[in-house]
C-alpha cells in the first residue's frame, strides 16, 4: 500500500475527529432554542439534497426506493410542522377562560389583605371630624398629656415626644399628627398674643 494513501486516510481521520469534538463542544453549550432551530434547517437541507437521488431512482427505475425515499421526504416537513397542525385543531383560549390553581396561602395573603384595607376605611370613616372653632384649652392639655399651667418649654417638649410617636412616617396617622400640632397651636397662641395686646 501506498505511503501516501495511508497518510491521507490518517489526516481524514483526524479531521472527522477534529470536526466531531467541535461538533459535541458546540452541541453541549449551545442554547437548546437554537439547537432546535438548527437541527430543523439541517433535515430541511436534507429533505432538498434527497431530491436529485429521488430523480436519479425514478429514472433508474428503482421504484421501491424511491417510494421509501419519497415518503421520507414527505414524512420530515409533516414532522417540523407537526404542533402548527394540532394548534389549528385546537379550540381558541378566551381571555378569562383559564384555569387558575387554588393556592391557600395567596388566598389568605388576599383576605388579609383586604380585611386591613377595610379595618382602615371604617376607622377613617369613624374618626371625628376637626371642629370648626378650634381646640379648647382644656382638650389641648389633655391632648399633650400635660397639667393646667405648663410652661412654653414643657409645651414644645410634649408636642416633640408625641410628634415623634404619630408622625405619618413612623407608623403614625396625619389625623393624630394634625391633633398634636393644633394642641401644641392653641397653648403657645396666648402667649404669642400676650405681649401683641400688652404693647396694644
Amino acid at each position: 500500500m501506498d505511503y501516501a494513501v495511508i497518510i491521507s486516510a490518517i489526516v481524514l481521520g483526524l479531521s472527522v475527529l477534529a470536526t466531531a469534538a467541535k461538533f459535541l463542544d458546540w452541541f453541549i453549550h449551545s442554547d437548546p432554542q437554537t439547537m432546535i432551530r438548527v437541527s430543523r434547517w439541517m433535515l430541511l437541507l436534507l429533505v432538498f439534497a434527497c431530491i436529485p437521488v429521488l430523480v436519479w431512482m425514478i429514472a433508474g427505475g428503482r421504484w421501491p426506493g424511491a417510494m421509501l425515499l419519497g415518503a421520507g421526504m414527505l414524512i420530515v416537513p409533516t414532522f417540523l410542522k407537526w404542533r402548527a397542525m394540532l394548534d389549528r385543531l385546537r379550540p381558541k383560549a378566551r381571555p378569562f377562560d383559564m384555569d387558575v390553581a387554588p393556592d391557600a396561602e395567596t388566598v389568605q395573603r388576599a383576605a388579609a389583605i383586604l380585611e386591613a384595607y377595610v379595618q382602615h376605611a371604617l376607622v377613617q370613616r369613624a374618626l371625628p371630624a376637626p371642629p370648626q372653632d378650634g381646640m379648647s384649652r382644656a382638650e389641648a392639655l389633655d391632648v399633650l398629656g400635660l397639667a393646667p399651667g405648663a410652661d412654653e418649654a414643657a409645651i414644645r417638649a410634649a408636642h416633640r415626644r408625641l410628634a415623634s410617636l404619630v408622625h405619618p412616617d413612623h407608623s403614625g396617622s396625619t389625623y393624630l399628627m394634625n391633633k398634636v400640632d393644633q394642641a401644641r397651636d392653641t397653648l403657645l397662641r396666648p402667649a404669642r398674643e400676650w405681649p401683641r395686646l400688652s404693647k396694644g
